[in-house]
């Protein structure tokens, strides 16, 4: 298969610039099969193309965006389409359309990328973590001021995701985004979930009793929920293991999460690898609040064998598992959280850790879609799907 990928941004796992939308084709390149020949074409950034990600493509094409201070001239309002604007230059839609008028499929990758869909020829298959007017709707459901504003950009998204090819076949992270989705566009959408790498964990504890919260402390979502884990969470855990040590990882904290930090709270930012939060950790906790599609780090913690304590919305579209505990009430919350800390290590945590999927089974998947577009009518829609 000659495939043209093209993404938003450069595929990266940067601790301090990569984040769940550049992680997903990192690992898809890296896990597509020798006979798949890939050309990509992304945008420059703050991140390099990392050398792995080069190797393994036959031709790549690194464009230069448009300056945020001209795409926020042609945007509406400012508060609109900025991203789409920085790359929706003459270049890259001449270059789009040329590289997929010679591949087989074109798989493209972020919201911000795909107007292109309109300009590529041939089949096309079109992902987005999370659905552009899903995400600008909890957005507007959290914001304090500007609601209309907020407002007229989900409309805005919406519309634009209406005028999408009704070729492209439609892939999201999350089943009840796919459902939404799917409803809100009147078309198919599947869901593909992502991924996680299984690690062993030490058999032994490093030092005193440690919780751990992994995520973007610049996202607000996540940002409240580092405030719930320390603001509420931990005082309860500290009445019955006084000595615990709660410690917040993430890239790019915000001041906010950096004033929780204490005696018994560390801030870790831009963490090289977060395995080794996991593994020096003896549970997880993610109070989550807020959030759409799927917790990566939730999966991530479980694929390493670390305990998971975490509430419905942060435990969202998750497989039952047997590391993983979902509580609503902060009470009961922060008493799973001290059973994990005082208890001993679960059994088998290798053999647990090995029951989550893994990122070949998700590059598998994207690659039924693509044979699919190639080859429309040849099979049913697949499972996760959500017809209109």
């Amino acid at each position: 298969m000659r495939l043209l990928y093209i993404t938003e941004s450069v595929p990266n796992r940067d601790p301090v610039f990569g984040d769940g939308s550049s992680m997903i084709p990192y690992e898809v390149l890296r896990n597509l099969p020798a006979d798949v020949d890939v050309t990509l074409l992304t945008f420059s950034g703050p991140v390099g193309l990392p050398d792995e990600v080069r190797s393994r493509c036959a031709a790549v094409h690194v464009l230069t965006p448009r300056s945020r201070a001209a795409a926020l001239m042609r945007s509406f309002a400012g508060l609109n389409g900025v991203g789409k604007h920085e790359r929706s230059t003459a270049e890259a839609v001449s270059t789009a359309a040329r590289l997929s008028a010679q591949s087989d499929a074109t798989l493209i990758h972020g919201p911000h990328a795909l107007f292109l869909s309109r300009h590529v020829q041939g089949p096309v298959v079109l992902q987005t973590v999370d659905p552009w007017s899903i995400r600008a709707g909890m957005d507007t459901a959290i914001a304090g001021r500007l609601r209309l504003a907020y407002r007229a950009r989900e409309r805005q998204a919406l519309r634009a995701e209406r005028r999408l090819p009704a070729r492209a076949r439609l892939l999201t992270v999350g089943s009840q985004d796919a459902v939404e989705w799917a409803q809100r566009l009147a078309r198919p959408v599947r869901s593909i979930p992502n991924g996680a790498e299984q690690a062993s964990r030490p058999a032994a504890r490093q030092s005193g009793p440690v919780v751990c919260f992994v995520g973007s402390l610049n996202y607000g979502p996540n940002i409240d929920s580092a405030k719930v884990l320390i603001g509420t969470i931990a005082p309860l855990v500290w009445e019955k293991v006084p000595d615990a040590r709660f410690v917040l990882a993430g890239r790019r904290p915000e001041p906010e999460v950096l004033a929780l930090a204490g005696p018994r709270v560390e801030v870790l930012a831009n963490v090289p690898s977060v395995l080794d939060v996991f593994q020096s950790a003896d549970v997880a906790a993610f109070p989550d609040e807020h959030g759409v599609g799927i917790r990566n780090s939730v999966r991530e913690a479980l694929a390493a064998g670390l305990p998971v304590v975490a509430t419905p919305v942060a435990a969202r579209e998750q497989d039952p598992h047997p590391l993983l505990t979902i509580e609503p009430d902060s009470g009961n919350f922060a008493g799973h959280v001290v059973n994990r800390l005082t208890g001993p290590r679960p059994e088998h945590t290798e053999r647990d850790a090995g029951a989550v999927r893994t990122w070949q089974t998700v590059t598998q998947e994207y690659l039924d879609e693509l044979r699919s577009a190639i080859h429309p009518g040849s099979a049913g829609l697949p499972l996760g799907s959500s017809p209109a």
